[in-house]
């Protein structure tokens, strides 16, 4: 049987890289990134950057949280695209 393009995606992981900003586009360092469900987790770097990676299939929700700001949630429907997530302070 013959290997396809959509067979491979299957069985590699779904990886999500992205930067959060804050309002007035500063790096937020240190906020939580996790799926829904909660399959894998991580925090911004001091530059805001992260990187997730998960075995779920697209879409995938996204949540950002950070105790000085409000949680976002993000619907992922495209994980080639590098994400730049502004979090609106609390």
């Amino acid at each position: 049987m013959p290997v396809s393009y959509s067979n491979i995606q299957q069985l590699l992981p779904l990886i999500i890289e992205g930067k959060v900003i804050s309002n007035h586009n500063i790096p937020i360092s240190g906020a939580q990134v996790y799926f829904v469900p909660r399959t894998a987790e991580t925090h911004t770097s001091d530059k805001g950057d992260f990187k997730i990676t998960t075995w779920l299939s697209l879409p995938v929700t996204l949540i950002i949280c950070h105790k000085n700001f409000e949680c976002h949630k993000q619907i992922i429907v495209d994980s080639s695209k590098n994400l730049v997530i502004k979090l609106k302070e609390k």
